[in-house]
Protein backbone atom coordinates (compact mmCIF):
# COMPACT_ATOMS: atom_id res chain seq x y z
CA UNK A 1 0.00 0.00 0.00
CA UNK A 2 1.57 3.74 -0.95
CA UNK A 3 1.57 6.17 1.09
CA UNK A 4 0.57 9.08 -0.16
CA UNK A 5 3.13 12.20 -0.26
CA UNK A 6 0.51 15.05 -0.50
CA UNK A 7 2.68 16.11 -3.20
CA UNK A 8 0.86 17.46 -6.47
CA UNK A 9 2.52 17.47 -9.67
CA UNK A 10 1.26 18.64 -13.35
CA UNK A 11 2.83 16.95 -16.34
CA UNK A 12 3.00 19.11 -19.33
CA UNK A 13 3.81 17.13 -22.15
CA UNK A 14 2.06 16.64 -26.23
CA UNK A 15 2.74 13.11 -26.36
CA UNK A 16 0.05 11.18 -24.85
CA UNK A 17 2.61 8.38 -24.21
CA UNK A 18 5.20 10.01 -22.56
CA UNK A 19 2.32 11.53 -20.03
CA UNK A 20 0.36 8.44 -19.25
CA UNK A 21 3.81 6.87 -18.83
CA UNK A 22 5.18 9.29 -16.04
CA UNK A 23 1.38 9.38 -14.20
CA UNK A 24 1.82 5.48 -13.75
CA UNK A 25 5.13 6.17 -12.00
CA UNK A 26 4.33 9.03 -10.20
CA UNK A 27 1.25 7.75 -9.18
CA UNK A 28 2.36 4.34 -8.08
CA UNK A 29 5.51 6.43 -6.08
CA UNK A 30 2.25 7.70 -3.85
CA UNK A 31 2.15 11.36 -6.01
CA UNK A 32 -1.27 13.21 -6.75
CA UNK A 33 -0.72 13.49 -10.55
CA UNK A 34 -2.34 15.45 -13.47
CA UNK A 35 -1.47 15.96 -17.31
CA UNK A 36 -2.03 18.35 -19.89
CA UNK A 37 -0.62 18.24 -23.46
CA UNK A 38 0.09 21.97 -23.91
CA UNK A 39 1.83 24.98 -22.43
CA UNK A 40 -1.75 27.33 -22.98
CA UNK A 41 -3.13 24.67 -21.06
CA UNK A 42 -0.57 24.48 -18.43
CA UNK A 43 -0.95 28.57 -17.45
CA UNK A 44 -4.71 28.02 -16.96
CA UNK A 45 -4.39 24.79 -14.70
CA UNK A 46 -1.57 26.83 -13.20
CA UNK A 47 -4.12 30.25 -12.46
CA UNK A 48 -6.79 27.50 -11.47
CA UNK A 49 -5.00 25.52 -8.81
CA UNK A 50 -2.85 26.99 -6.81
CA UNK A 51 -1.67 23.91 -5.23
CA UNK A 52 0.67 22.00 -7.45
CA UNK A 53 4.12 21.76 -6.13
CA UNK A 54 5.41 20.69 -9.09
CA UNK A 55 5.57 21.35 -12.98
CA UNK A 56 7.17 18.69 -15.14
CA UNK A 57 7.55 20.74 -18.45
CA UNK A 58 8.56 19.61 -21.77
CA UNK A 59 10.97 21.47 -23.59
CA UNK A 60 9.95 20.65 -27.35
CA UNK A 61 6.46 21.27 -27.64
CA UNK A 62 4.51 22.42 -30.52
CA UNK A 63 3.00 26.32 -30.96
CA UNK A 64 4.60 27.31 -26.91
CA UNK A 65 7.51 25.73 -26.67
CA UNK A 66 8.78 24.79 -22.67
CA UNK A 67 10.63 27.72 -22.74
CA UNK A 68 8.17 29.98 -24.02
CA UNK A 69 5.95 28.43 -21.35
CA UNK A 70 8.02 29.17 -18.47
CA UNK A 71 8.23 32.68 -19.74
CA UNK A 72 4.61 32.98 -19.53
CA UNK A 73 4.52 31.66 -15.75
CA UNK A 74 7.38 33.65 -14.64
CA UNK A 75 5.46 37.08 -15.66
CA UNK A 76 2.60 35.83 -14.46
CA UNK A 77 2.64 37.23 -10.88
CA UNK A 78 0.22 34.96 -9.19
CA UNK A 79 2.15 31.80 -10.42
CA UNK A 80 5.59 32.85 -10.40
CA UNK A 81 6.81 30.82 -8.15
CA UNK A 82 5.78 28.10 -9.58
CA UNK A 83 8.53 25.24 -9.71
CA UNK A 84 9.31 23.17 -13.04
CA UNK A 85 11.62 20.34 -13.95
CA UNK A 86 11.93 20.63 -17.63
CA UNK A 87 11.75 17.17 -19.41
CA UNK A 88 13.59 16.63 -22.80
CA UNK A 89 14.71 13.76 -25.19
CA UNK A 90 17.70 15.36 -26.63
CA UNK A 91 21.24 16.80 -25.39
CA UNK A 92 19.75 19.33 -22.50
CA UNK A 93 23.16 21.01 -22.53
CA UNK A 94 21.83 23.58 -25.34
CA UNK A 95 19.03 24.39 -23.04
CA UNK A 96 21.11 25.57 -19.27
CA UNK A 97 21.25 29.43 -20.26
CA UNK A 98 17.83 29.68 -20.81
CA UNK A 99 17.32 27.17 -17.58
CA UNK A 100 18.96 29.36 -15.31
CA UNK A 101 17.63 32.85 -16.61
CA UNK A 102 14.41 31.07 -15.57
CA UNK A 103 14.93 29.30 -12.42
CA UNK A 104 14.50 25.64 -13.63
CA UNK A 105 15.67 23.12 -10.59
CA UNK A 106 16.33 20.59 -12.71
CA UNK A 107 16.88 18.28 -16.05
CA UNK A 108 14.82 14.84 -16.41
CA UNK A 109 15.97 13.09 -19.49
CA UNK A 110 12.64 11.25 -21.12
CA UNK A 111 11.28 8.58 -21.74
CA UNK A 112 10.22 9.18 -17.96
CA UNK A 113 10.85 5.50 -16.88
CA UNK A 114 12.55 3.64 -13.70
CA UNK A 115 14.23 5.01 -10.50
CA UNK A 116 16.00 8.59 -11.91
CA UNK A 117 13.04 10.64 -12.56
CA UNK A 118 11.43 9.74 -8.75
CA UNK A 119 15.44 10.28 -7.37
CA UNK A 120 15.49 13.62 -9.40
CA UNK A 121 11.72 14.75 -7.64
CA UNK A 122 12.56 13.84 -4.32
CA UNK A 123 16.09 15.59 -4.23
CA UNK A 124 13.81 18.50 -5.65
CA UNK A 125 10.95 18.43 -2.77
CA UNK A 126 13.98 17.21 -0.08
CA UNK A 127 16.18 20.91 -1.21
CA UNK A 128 12.60 22.57 -1.09
CA UNK A 129 11.83 21.26 2.87
CA UNK A 130 15.61 22.98 3.84
CA UNK A 131 14.56 25.67 1.93
CA UNK A 132 11.45 26.06 3.76
CA UNK A 133 13.66 27.35 6.64
CA UNK A 134 14.90 30.66 6.59
CA UNK A 135 18.81 31.23 5.86
CA UNK A 136 21.47 32.30 8.44
CA UNK A 137 24.89 32.48 7.44
CA UNK A 138 27.69 32.61 10.38
CA UNK A 139 31.13 34.49 9.27
CA UNK A 140 33.40 33.77 12.74
CA UNK A 141 37.16 32.67 12.21
CA UNK A 142 36.66 30.74 15.29
CA UNK A 143 35.70 27.23 14.49
CA UNK A 144 34.16 26.51 17.84
CA UNK A 145 32.11 29.50 18.00
CA UNK A 146 30.65 28.47 14.69
CA UNK A 147 29.70 24.92 15.86
CA UNK A 148 27.95 26.56 18.99
CA UNK A 149 25.94 28.65 16.80
CA UNK A 150 25.02 26.10 14.17
CA UNK A 151 23.55 24.09 17.50
CA UNK A 152 21.75 26.76 18.71
CA UNK A 153 20.31 27.99 15.63
CA UNK A 154 19.74 24.96 13.38
CA UNK A 155 16.67 24.10 14.87
CA UNK A 156 14.91 27.13 13.92
CA UNK A 157 16.82 28.22 10.85
CA UNK A 158 19.00 26.71 8.21
CA UNK A 159 22.34 27.34 9.49
CA UNK A 160 25.68 28.01 6.88
CA UNK A 161 29.15 28.92 8.11
CA UNK A 162 31.98 30.71 6.70
CA UNK A 163 35.51 30.97 8.67
CA UNK A 164 36.86 33.54 6.55
CA UNK A 165 35.98 37.02 4.11
CA UNK A 166 36.86 34.39 1.27
CA UNK A 167 34.49 31.80 2.22
CA UNK A 168 31.75 34.34 3.22
CA UNK A 169 31.86 36.29 0.17
CA UNK A 170 31.96 33.31 -2.84
CA UNK A 171 28.72 31.77 -0.64
CA UNK A 172 26.92 35.00 -1.29
CA UNK A 173 28.27 35.40 -4.54
CA UNK A 174 25.86 32.21 -5.34
CA UNK A 175 23.58 32.31 -2.74
CA UNK A 176 21.33 34.79 -0.60
CA UNK A 177 20.73 34.12 3.06
CA UNK A 178 17.78 35.65 4.99
CA UNK A 179 20.72 37.09 7.34
CA UNK A 180 24.23 37.30 8.22
CA UNK A 181 25.97 37.29 12.15
CA UNK A 182 29.32 38.62 11.06
CA UNK A 183 32.20 38.45 13.46
CA UNK A 184 33.48 41.97 14.05
CA UNK A 185 37.24 40.62 14.94
CA UNK A 186 38.70 38.47 12.28
CA UNK A 187 42.15 38.23 10.48
CA UNK A 188 43.05 39.89 7.10
CA UNK A 189 39.58 41.56 7.12
CA UNK A 190 37.14 42.66 9.90
CA UNK A 191 33.56 42.56 10.03
CA UNK A 192 33.44 46.45 9.14
CA UNK A 193 35.33 46.26 6.14
CA UNK A 194 33.82 42.47 5.27
CA UNK A 195 30.32 44.38 5.50
CA UNK A 196 31.49 47.11 2.46
CA UNK A 197 32.02 43.97 0.60
CA UNK A 198 29.43 42.60 1.07
CA UNK A 199 27.18 45.44 0.24
CA UNK A 200 28.86 45.77 -3.09
CA UNK A 201 27.11 42.53 -3.86
CA UNK A 202 23.98 42.46 -5.84
CA UNK A 203 21.03 41.91 -4.29
CA UNK A 204 23.16 42.24 -0.76
CA UNK A 205 22.68 45.79 -0.69
CA UNK A 206 19.84 45.18 2.04
CA UNK A 207 20.42 41.92 2.86
CA UNK A 208 20.18 42.12 7.52
CA UNK A 209 23.41 41.89 9.42
CA UNK A 210 23.93 41.41 12.97
CA UNK A 211 27.39 41.86 14.28
CA UNK A 212 29.05 39.50 16.89
CA UNK A 213 31.15 41.15 19.50
CA UNK A 214 33.31 40.22 22.42
CA UNK A 215 33.38 44.24 22.76
CA UNK A 216 31.22 46.41 25.20
CA UNK A 217 32.78 50.18 24.68
CA UNK A 218 30.62 52.27 23.03
CA UNK A 219 32.77 53.14 20.68
CA UNK A 220 32.24 50.04 18.86
CA UNK A 221 28.71 50.22 19.28
CA UNK A 222 28.38 53.36 17.64
CA UNK A 223 30.20 51.75 14.90
CA UNK A 224 28.06 48.81 14.29
CA UNK A 225 25.20 51.31 13.73
CA UNK A 226 26.99 53.66 11.68
CA UNK A 227 28.45 50.93 9.65
CA UNK A 228 25.02 49.44 8.60
CA UNK A 229 24.17 46.75 11.04
CA UNK A 230 20.96 46.44 12.51
CA UNK A 231 21.87 44.99 15.67
CA UNK A 232 24.99 43.17 17.61
CA UNK A 233 25.16 40.54 19.80
CA UNK A 234 27.82 40.04 22.83
CA UNK A 235 29.77 37.21 22.85
CA UNK A 236 29.82 34.79 25.22
CA UNK A 237 26.45 33.85 22.78
CA UNK A 238 22.94 33.51 25.28
CA UNK A 239 20.84 31.55 23.23
CA UNK A 240 17.74 33.46 24.01
CA UNK A 241 18.88 36.55 23.19
CA UNK A 242 20.33 35.10 20.14
CA UNK A 243 17.31 33.97 18.78
CA UNK A 244 14.74 36.63 19.97
CA UNK A 245 16.95 39.45 18.12
CA UNK A 246 17.39 37.22 14.95
CA UNK A 247 13.27 36.70 14.86
CA UNK A 248 12.81 40.00 16.00
CA UNK A 249 14.50 41.41 12.95
CA UNK A 250 13.47 38.82 10.76
CA UNK A 251 9.73 39.24 11.58
CA UNK A 252 10.55 43.39 10.69
CA UNK A 253 12.03 42.33 7.56
CA UNK A 254 9.07 40.79 7.00
CA UNK A 255 6.43 43.00 7.60
CA UNK A 256 8.40 45.79 5.49
CA UNK A 257 8.54 43.70 2.60
CA UNK A 258 4.48 42.39 2.47
CA UNK A 259 3.53 46.34 3.08
CA UNK A 260 5.84 46.60 -0.04
CA UNK A 261 4.00 43.84 -1.72
CA UNK A 262 1.08 45.66 -1.06
CA UNK A 263 1.79 48.80 -2.07
CA UNK A 264 2.97 47.41 -5.03
CA UNK A 265 -0.57 45.06 -5.25
CA UNK A 266 -2.71 48.43 -4.80
CA UNK A 267 -0.21 50.56 -7.12
CA UNK A 268 -0.60 47.77 -9.94
CA UNK A 269 -4.65 47.97 -9.04
CA UNK A 270 -4.58 51.64 -9.22
CA UNK A 271 -3.15 51.56 -12.66
CA UNK A 272 -5.02 48.93 -14.17
CA UNK A 273 -8.01 50.88 -13.10
CA UNK A 274 -7.09 54.03 -14.36
CA UNK A 275 -5.89 52.09 -17.90
CA UNK A 276 -9.75 50.42 -17.55
CA UNK A 277 -11.14 54.56 -17.26
CA UNK A 278 -9.12 55.61 -20.05
CA UNK A 279 -10.02 53.17 -21.97
CA UNK A 280 -13.78 53.50 -21.34
CA UNK A 281 -13.66 57.32 -22.08
CA UNK A 282 -11.58 56.76 -25.46
CA UNK A 283 -14.54 54.78 -26.32
CA UNK A 284 -17.62 56.90 -25.28
CA UNK A 285 -15.74 59.79 -27.19
CA UNK A 286 -14.95 57.27 -30.50
CA UNK A 287 -18.60 56.57 -30.03
CA UNK A 288 -19.98 60.42 -29.97
CA UNK A 289 -17.46 61.19 -32.68
CA UNK A 290 -18.72 58.18 -34.86
CA UNK A 291 -22.62 59.56 -34.20
CA UNK A 292 -21.65 63.26 -35.01
CA UNK A 293 -19.85 62.01 -38.06
CA UNK A 294 -22.66 60.02 -39.23
CA UNK A 295 -24.92 63.18 -39.13
CA UNK A 296 -23.11 64.23 -42.61
CA UNK A 297 -23.10 60.84 -44.68
CA UNK A 298 -19.99 62.59 -46.56
CA UNK A 299 -17.58 63.17 -43.51
CA UNK A 300 -17.52 59.61 -41.97
CA UNK A 301 -14.41 59.38 -40.01
CA UNK A 302 -13.92 63.29 -40.32
CA UNK A 303 -13.25 63.42 -36.32
CA UNK A 304 -10.94 60.17 -35.93
CA UNK A 305 -8.79 61.57 -38.68
CA UNK A 306 -8.63 65.17 -37.63
CA UNK A 307 -7.72 63.91 -34.41
CA UNK A 308 -4.99 61.60 -35.89
CA UNK A 309 -3.61 64.63 -37.84
CA UNK A 310 -3.86 67.00 -34.62
CA UNK A 311 -1.74 64.51 -32.39
CA UNK A 312 1.14 63.64 -35.64
CA UNK A 313 1.61 67.79 -35.64
CA UNK A 314 2.03 67.60 -32.09
CA UNK A 315 4.20 64.75 -31.92
CA UNK A 316 6.46 66.82 -34.76
CA UNK A 317 6.03 70.00 -32.66
CA UNK A 318 7.92 68.25 -29.59
CA UNK A 319 5.15 68.05 -27.45
CA UNK A 320 4.89 65.54 -24.81
CA UNK A 321 2.56 62.42 -24.66
CA UNK A 322 0.51 63.89 -21.89
CA UNK A 323 -0.34 66.67 -24.72
CA UNK A 324 -0.18 64.80 -27.60
CA UNK A 325 -3.14 62.23 -26.17
CA UNK A 326 -4.63 65.30 -25.33
CA UNK A 327 -5.37 66.62 -28.15
CA UNK A 328 -6.40 62.99 -29.99
CA UNK A 329 -9.13 63.36 -27.11
CA UNK A 330 -10.22 67.12 -27.81
CA UNK A 331 -9.88 66.69 -31.61
CA UNK A 332 -12.36 63.79 -31.74
CA UNK A 333 -15.11 65.92 -29.90
CA UNK A 334 -14.38 69.30 -32.18
CA UNK A 335 -17.57 68.63 -34.39
CA UNK A 336 -19.88 67.54 -31.32
CA UNK A 337 -22.06 71.16 -31.82
CA UNK A 338 -22.75 69.70 -35.23
CA UNK A 339 -25.47 67.30 -33.39
CA UNK A 340 -27.43 70.94 -33.30
CA UNK A 341 -27.08 71.73 -36.51
CA UNK A 342 -30.13 70.20 -38.71
CA UNK A 343 -29.52 67.07 -41.24
CA UNK A 344 -31.05 69.23 -44.42
CA UNK A 345 -28.06 71.93 -43.60
CA UNK A 346 -24.97 69.49 -43.13
CA UNK A 347 -25.99 67.30 -46.49
CA UNK A 348 -27.02 70.13 -48.52
CA UNK A 349 -25.25 69.42 -52.31
CA UNK A 350 -25.33 73.10 -53.10
CA UNK A 351 -24.36 76.70 -51.67
CA UNK A 352 -25.56 77.65 -48.42
CA UNK A 353 -27.86 80.38 -48.13
CA UNK A 354 -26.79 82.73 -45.60
CA UNK A 355 -28.88 81.58 -42.98
CA UNK A 356 -27.92 78.83 -43.68
CA UNK A 357 -24.39 79.28 -43.26
CA UNK A 358 -25.34 81.19 -39.81
CA UNK A 359 -27.31 78.38 -38.62
CA UNK A 360 -23.64 76.20 -39.36
CA UNK A 361 -21.80 79.04 -37.66
CA UNK A 362 -23.25 78.29 -34.36
CA UNK A 363 -22.00 74.20 -33.94
CA UNK A 364 -19.38 75.93 -32.31
CA UNK A 365 -21.09 77.80 -29.74
CA UNK A 366 -23.05 74.41 -29.43
CA UNK A 367 -20.29 72.60 -28.62
CA UNK A 368 -18.55 74.66 -25.70
CA UNK A 369 -22.43 74.36 -24.21
CA UNK A 370 -22.32 70.23 -24.76
CA UNK A 371 -18.94 69.58 -22.95
CA UNK A 372 -18.04 72.48 -20.77
CA UNK A 373 -19.59 70.52 -17.67
CA UNK A 374 -17.06 66.98 -18.64
CA UNK A 375 -14.95 68.42 -15.36
CA UNK A 376 -12.73 65.33 -15.46
CA UNK A 377 -11.06 67.23 -18.73
CA UNK A 378 -10.60 70.79 -18.60
CA UNK A 379 -9.61 71.33 -21.81
CA UNK A 380 -12.32 68.93 -23.68
CA UNK A 381 -14.28 72.26 -24.62
CA UNK A 382 -11.33 73.94 -26.52
CA UNK A 383 -10.87 71.98 -30.01
CA UNK A 384 -14.88 72.62 -30.44
CA UNK A 385 -14.76 76.40 -29.44
CA UNK A 386 -12.12 78.06 -31.13
CA UNK A 387 -11.10 75.09 -34.17
CA UNK A 388 -13.02 77.90 -36.59
CA UNK A 389 -10.70 81.12 -35.21
CA UNK A 390 -8.30 82.30 -37.89
CA UNK A 391 -5.15 83.61 -37.23
CA UNK A 392 -5.77 87.06 -38.89
CA UNK A 393 -8.68 87.40 -36.39
CA UNK A 394 -11.14 87.00 -39.15
CA UNK A 395 -12.88 83.94 -38.01
CA UNK A 396 -15.83 82.89 -35.31
CA UNK A 397 -17.46 82.64 -33.18
CA UNK A 398 -15.30 84.78 -30.68
CA UNK A 399 -12.72 86.66 -33.93
CA UNK A 400 -9.58 85.78 -31.37
CA UNK A 401 -6.14 86.31 -33.57
CA UNK A 402 -2.73 84.61 -33.26
CA UNK A 403 -1.04 83.89 -29.80
CA UNK A 404 -4.72 84.78 -28.15
CA UNK A 405 -6.01 81.68 -30.11
CA UNK A 406 -5.60 78.01 -27.66
CA UNK A 407 -2.30 76.54 -29.00
CA UNK A 408 -4.87 72.91 -29.28
CA UNK A 409 -7.00 74.85 -31.59
CA UNK A 410 -4.43 76.06 -33.54
CA UNK A 411 -3.41 72.74 -34.49
CA UNK A 412 -6.48 71.01 -34.70
CA UNK A 413 -7.48 74.11 -37.30
CA UNK A 414 -4.93 72.97 -39.56
CA UNK A 415 -5.71 69.37 -39.18
CA UNK A 416 -9.53 69.72 -39.82
CA UNK A 417 -8.92 72.02 -42.84
CA UNK A 418 -6.96 69.79 -44.61
CA UNK A 419 -9.20 66.96 -43.88
CA UNK A 420 -12.21 69.35 -45.16
CA UNK A 421 -10.20 69.96 -48.75
CA UNK A 422 -8.78 66.40 -49.21
CA UNK A 423 -12.09 64.56 -48.27
CA UNK A 424 -15.02 63.90 -50.37
CA UNK A 425 -17.95 66.46 -49.40
CA UNK A 426 -21.58 66.94 -50.65
CA UNK A 427 -21.12 69.59 -52.79
CA UNK A 428 -17.47 68.26 -53.98
CA UNK A 429 -14.98 65.51 -54.72
CA UNK A 430 -11.91 65.54 -52.65
CA UNK A 431 -9.27 67.87 -54.15
CA UNK A 432 -6.03 67.41 -55.47
CA UNK A 433 -3.41 67.10 -53.47
CA UNK A 434 -1.45 69.90 -54.75
CA UNK A 435 -4.29 71.95 -54.49
CA UNK A 436 -4.70 70.83 -50.70
CA UNK A 437 -1.00 72.34 -50.44
CA UNK A 438 -1.70 75.32 -52.38
CA UNK A 439 -4.36 76.16 -49.64
CA UNK A 440 -2.28 75.90 -46.70
CA UNK A 441 0.83 77.76 -47.84
CA UNK A 442 -2.13 80.41 -48.53
CA UNK A 443 -3.36 80.31 -44.92
CA UNK A 444 -0.46 80.04 -43.76
CA UNK A 445 -0.28 83.67 -41.52
CA UNK A 446 -4.07 84.11 -42.16
CA UNK A 447 -6.01 81.61 -41.75
CA UNK A 448 -3.63 78.89 -39.69
CA UNK A 449 -0.83 79.55 -37.49
CA UNK A 450 2.62 79.63 -39.42
CA UNK A 451 4.21 77.01 -37.40
CA UNK A 452 1.31 74.37 -36.87
CA UNK A 453 1.17 75.18 -41.26
CA UNK A 454 4.69 74.37 -42.08
CA UNK A 455 4.19 71.10 -40.27
CA UNK A 456 1.25 69.87 -41.70
CA UNK A 457 3.39 71.35 -44.91
CA UNK A 458 6.08 68.49 -44.17
CA UNK A 459 3.34 65.81 -43.85
CA UNK A 460 1.64 66.72 -46.63
CA UNK A 461 5.25 65.93 -49.03
CA UNK A 462 6.42 63.35 -47.51
CA UNK A 463 3.21 61.94 -48.32
CA UNK A 464 4.22 61.48 -52.07
CA UNK A 465 0.95 59.20 -53.17
CA UNK A 466 -1.28 61.00 -51.26
CA UNK A 467 -2.61 58.27 -48.83
CA UNK A 468 -2.62 60.59 -45.48
CA UNK A 469 -6.30 61.37 -46.63
CA UNK A 470 -6.90 57.72 -46.67
CA UNK A 471 -6.01 57.13 -42.93
CA UNK A 472 -2.73 56.93 -43.62
CA UNK A 473 -1.31 57.08 -40.19
CA UNK A 474 -0.48 54.09 -37.77
CA UNK A 475 -1.27 55.51 -34.85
Amino acid sequence: MNVRCNKNILIVDDDSMARKLAEFVLTKDGYNVSSVDSGEACIECLKKDSNIDLVLLDIEMPQLNGIETLERIRSEKTIAETRVIFLTANDFSKFEEDSKRLGVLDFISKPLFGPEILERIKKVFAKEQVCDKETVLVIDDDRMNLKFAEHMLSSVYHVVTAQSYREALDYLSKEIPSMVLLDVHMPDMDGFELLAEIRKIKSCEDLPVIFLTADSDRETEVRVFREGGLDYIQKPFVPEVVLERIKRILSLRKLQASLESEVERRTAELEESKRKHEILSLQVVKTLASAIDAKDRYTNGHSSRVAKYSKEIALRAGKPIEYQNEIYFVALLHDIGKIGVPDNILNKNSKLTDEEYETIKQHPSIGVEILRNITEMPNIEIGAHYHHERFDGKGYPEGLAGYDIPEIARIIAVADAYDAMSSRRSYRAALPQEAVRKEIVNGRGHQFDPGFADIMLKMIDEDVRYELRDDGLNM
